[in-house]
């Protein structure tokens, strides 16, 4: 009996603790004002591309061609003003964890060889890798089998 009523009072706590409370609201509230009255912004307003490139299971290297798919995307925007451009990097889960973590940093850096090769400065190349990421069916994990290419344009 102890600890069946112990049990509901912890219960009762632990609702009470996530219930969302009045007060806090209010806070987030006055924390996010905003002044309308401020003048316009000269900042330059970006573009952001994306596009993804996906690999076979356990393969790191680009088939040509997935190297001309990725330079005829690529060739509008090599005369635009690059500000940055991310490369997010993943892997399924299947197999060894420290061998889909090895060919993440590989796949990126493959990648990163083909957009250097295209003369893109590596000053403005930035990547990053994701933990491998479990996929149910085989299609998710096709999914997870790629690298993201975001880039951020200045117009």
């Amino acid at each position: 009996m102890f600890w069946i009523s112990l049990i509901l009072v912890s219960l009762f706590l632990f609702l009470y603790w996530l219930w969302p409370k009045k007060n806090r609201l209010n806070q987030n509230r006055v924390l996010h004002s905003y002044n309308l009255s401020q003048s316009h912004t000269t900042e330059p307003i970006s573009k952001m591309v994306e596009s993804v490139v996906y690999f076979q299971a356990g393969e790191s290297k680009l088939e040509h061609h997935q190297i001309l798919k990725l330079k005829e995307w690529m060739s509008p925007y090599l005369n635009q003003n690059l500000d940055s451009v991310l490369l997010v990097g993943s892997a399924d889960r299947s197999g060894n964890l420290a061998k889909n973590r090895k060919l993440v940093k590989e796949r990126i850096q493959n990648i990163r060889q083909v957009l250097l090769s295209l003369g893109i400065d590596s000053q403005v190349l930035q990547s990053e890798s994701l933990e491998p990421i479990f996929g149910r069916t085989a299609e998710e994990r096709k999914l997870f089998r790629s690298v993201g290419i975001k880039l951020s344009i200045s117009e």
